[in-house]
């Protein structure tokens, strides 16, 4: 079984990044007072916080476990930690405005 926390943090920071792009990309460009600012479904929101947190968990485990330092290793997890800033930006950003 050695790699398979490297392969799991690098497919979730994928999935990650594709929930983050549909969720930031689905914001309109121009609001208008006029029209409803609908929010994102909260299901993609959950689902990109759980895969973020999934991609982390398995980036630390293949550290610790000393898994073979390969491409796909350090690609998840600096993915893993660059979307986790995002996400928190995201959320601090939120609430804050």
């Amino acid at each position: 079984m050695p790699m398979n926390f490297s392969k799991i943090s690098l497919m979730a920071s994928l999935l990650t990044l594709s929930f983050f792009n549909y969720l930031f990309f689905s914001i309109p460009n121009t609001i208008y007072a006029r029209d409803a600012f609908s929010s994102p479904p909260l299901i993609l929101v959950i689902a990109n916080i759980i895969c973020c947190l999934i991609g982390i968990a398995n980036a630390i485990l293949s550290f610790i476990n000393k898994e073979p330092s390969t491409w796909y290793k350090w690609l998840g997890a600096i993915l893993n930690l660059l979307l986790c800033t995002l996400n928190l930006g995201s959320i601090i950003f939120a609430r804050l405005f």
